[in-house]
């Protein structure tokens, strides 16, 4: 892989630039480390929460660095919701997915062959195609950036075999910087998603953990039906902040400032649609407003 640029090729007042333009005024925790690790040494593993901010780390540098920046995410719904929010912002931004026809698929890939667009997102599965490599190949690609990274580990939890492709597609393409990110990765899946990309093994790892401020986890053990029903009644009035009546009544006048009001909604789960409904059907009857 070709040395990366210097840090001093993209002044701090650039980065700052590029950070407002996507709509932030603010780096999170985490975010310029791993921005700034990426723009000088080229290469770096980031392991952050669910929520923490991944996409801002390859979504800033390809603001920065000349060419088009190649996203390889197997999210189709997240491709479409970051395209359109960077739309939204004035950045020449496309996804290529199976969900789009055939006219808008040649439209794109013109595109991409013209170097229209800032960011490609693509599926894991396109590059396994000659074609779509070869047009690749002819793409001045400053950044692959590698989402759901721990998907490329037949240790993961959710192995893609699409994902053994983007190795090669790294050595083909031979990118100035690459980014793997991932919400979790134990350290032996870790160490084998820089092997099957082609990274050294001293990629800088940044690991930030999977825990967020906002959820806690609990285990209960119960007895019988009842005692879990009570658990499920007290945990939904601890997390709404109040009575089954009283959400009921809140969610029917949320208009009335005099009126309680909802602290948003709950999600309980059941091993069993037969279960998820007798449990809609309890907490119905109780006052709570339920959907299944």
């Amino acid at each position: 892989m070709p040395p990366a640029a210097s840090p001093a090729s993209v002044p701090a007042a650039d980065l700052e630039a590029a950070l407002a333009r996507l709509g932030y005024d603010c780096f999170r925790p985490g975010q310029r480390e791993a921005i700034e690790a990426l723009l000088d040494v080229g290469r770096v593993l980031l392991v952050a929460p669910t929520g923490g901010g991944k996409s801002l780390c390859y979504q800033l540098p390809a603001l920065v660095l000349p060419g088009t920046t190649l996203v390889v995410s197997p999210l189709i719904a997240l491709m479409q919701d970051q395209v359109a929010a960077l739309e939204a912002r004035g950045v020449a931004a496309t996804f290529l997915a199976s969900t789009l026809d055939a006219a808008t698929m040649r439209e794109r890939l013109a595109g991409l062959a013209r170097g229209a667009y800032r960011l490609v997102y693509v599926a894991p599965a396109r590059l396994v195609a000659p074609d779509f490599r070869a047009r690749l190949a002819r793409l001045d690609c400053p950044l692959i950036a590698i989402d759901e990274a721990h998907c490329i580990s037949e240790w993961g939890h959710d192995f893609r075999p699409e994902y053994l492709q983007i190795g090669k597609l790294v050595q083909e393409l031979a990118p100035r910087h690459v980014l793997a990110c991932t919400a979790t990765a134990t350290p032996v899946v870790r160490d084998e998603i820089l092997v099957r990309l082609g990274l050294p093994a001293d990629t800088p790892q940044l690991v930030r953990g999977f825990a967020r401020p906002n959820l806690a986890l609990r285990v209960a053990e119960v007895s019988g039906a009842r005692e879990r029903e009570a658990q499920v009644d007290a945990a939904l009035e601890e997390a709404l902040g109040v009575a089954p009546g009283d959400g009921a009544r809140a969610a029917a006048r949320v208009g009335d400032d005099a009126a309680p009001r909802r602290a948003g909604s709950a999600i309980v789960y059941s091993p069993t649609r037969r279960l998820a409904d007798e449990e809609g059907a309890r907490l119905a009857a109780a006052g709570w407003r339920v959907a299944v």
